[in-house]
């Protein structure tokens, strides 16, 4: 269980991390795309960020 808390906070953090770098230019996380704008940063780490957030928050208060 511990692992699994730690792999889902280190994502969490990392799509965070990204979202903040692709409000600031999109480019640097959506390489892989021909376009890229904010908006797609919020359809791709948007939707993932806070599908893990609430996750990572729901298993916080199941763990203690």
């Amino acid at each position: 269980m511990e692992t699994l808390f730690a792999s889902l906070t280190i994502l969490t953090f990392l799509t965070g991390i990204a979202v903040v770098l692709g409000f600031i230019r999109p480019v640097w996380v959506l390489w892989f795309l021909h376009r890229s704008n904010r908006l797609l940063v919020l359809k791709y780490y948007g939707i993932a960020f806070l599908l893990l957030l609430f996750t990572w928050l729901l298993l916080e208060n199941v763990r203690y």
